[in-house]
């Protein structure tokens, strides 16, 4: 059997796998819970943001469905208001304020 490398710490909040994730809430003007089939706001929001990134994953909407939380890996997105002014930049007409944290 193999003897432990005591070099190896054990620590919490490590995830040794994959690249990084990052997490971006979006806040849409209206509910847009029902914009979710191709060409329709929520693909178009997740089309832009895979401009710069792999979308993993798009959680529930809550609050009326104008919240919710896209996670990404290697998002290559400068920050979250870079993220708001290209969302913006798309003028759809129920998401078009939103804001992103």
């Amino acid at each position: 059997m193999a003897t432990a490398n005591p070099a190896n710490a054990i620590e919490f909040g490590k995830h040794n796998y994959g690249a990084t994730m990052t997490s971006y809430t979006i806040t849409a003007a209206a509910d847009i819970s029902a914009e979710v089939n191709p060409g329709e706001e929520v693909g178009q929001i997740l089309e832009c943001l895979a401009q710069h990134g792999t979308v993993m994953g798009l959680s529930d909407h809550a609050t009326g469905g104008t919240v919710f939380t896209v996670t990404m890996e290697n998002s290559s997105w400068a920050d979250a208001a870079a993220v708001q002014t290209a969302l913006q930049a798309l003028s759809l007409s129920t998401a078009g304020a939103m804001t992103v944290a």
